[in-house]
């Protein structure tokens, strides 16, 4: 019984924290959306850099423009813009792996 109760509690932290996650997300995805051009601009100046920490910025954001136009039906807009972006780099493998190991 004390067993069964401890596990209960467990699967309410974590589907609450699930759920406050999600709601950060949505969040995050509002914000690009106000300002989507800007958040592609900064996809671009990170990637300038040549720095492996502001490449996994760059991924991270790019992975939130891409949950951004599926979440707005726009998917074939971001594949575009992302395989043209992919295209621009394609001499820097680092950045290459990063986006493989992404799914982007």
């Amino acid at each position: 019984m004390r067993q069964q109760e401890e596990t209960r509690r467990a699967e309410e932290l974590r589907a609450r924290r699930d759920r406050e996650a999600a709601a950060v997300r949505e969040k995050r995805l509002d914000a690009l959306a106000a300002d989507e051009e800007a958040a592609w601009q900064r996809v671009d100046e990170l990637i300038a850099t040549k720095n492996q920490r502001e490449y996994d910025a760059a991924v991270s954001l790019l992975i939130d423009l891409k949950a951004l136009s599926a979440r707005s039906g726009d998917e074939p807009k971001f594949a575009k813009r992302y395989e043209r972006l992919r295209d621009d780099h394609r001499r820097k493998p680092s950045l290459m792996q990063r986006f493989d190991v992404a799914g982007l």
